[in-house]
């Protein structure tokens, strides 16, 4: 299974010269946690809930008018489309990240979360338990007749 088979494939993003208290009306209205950051639909940062707040109330300069290019930092990790879930899982351990752009050929195509990595393991975790029931006498009673 491949990146993109749990990516989230609609993106929001703000352009660099947003205004932080733009970038946060975005996340609102949208219900997201995190922004991408894009000039002309390649990913040059992403930018938290939490990274809002410490820029912001950190008393440093930062406030509700300075650009969001002003507040990311380093080189963007992305991830490609085309990556297995299990080197997913070992770069986001790697590191240290919660949630990774999805680029196909340079592009934003979807951004992927430790979330999105938990329910397909929920998921496939439900499947197991439906083939055990299945397969095993043992499993006919539900756990409320025991």
């Amino acid at each position: 299974m491949s990146v993109i088979d749990i990516a989230r494939e609609t993106v929001v993003t703000v352009e660099p010269d947003a205004a932080l208290s733009d970038v946060v009306r975005t996340m609102r209205s949208n219900r997201v946690g995190s922004v991408v950051v894009v000039e002309e639909s390649e990913p040059i940062g992403l930018v938290s809930d939490r990274d809002l707040a410490l820029e912001v109330l950190d008393g440093e300069g930062a406030n509700e008018e300075t650009p969001v290019s002003d507040i990311i930092t380093g080189e963007i990790r992305t991830v490609s489309a085309d990556t297995g879930v299990y080197d997913l899982v070992d770069l986001m351990s790697d590191t240290g990240v919660r949630r990774l752009p999805v680029v196909d050929d340079g592009d934003l195509v979807g951004i992927v979360s430790l979330s999105d990595v938990v329910v397909l393991l929920g998921m496939e975790l439900q499947h197991v338990a439906n083939t055990i029931r299945a397969v095993s006498p043992a499993y006919e009673r539900s756990a409320t007749d025991l």
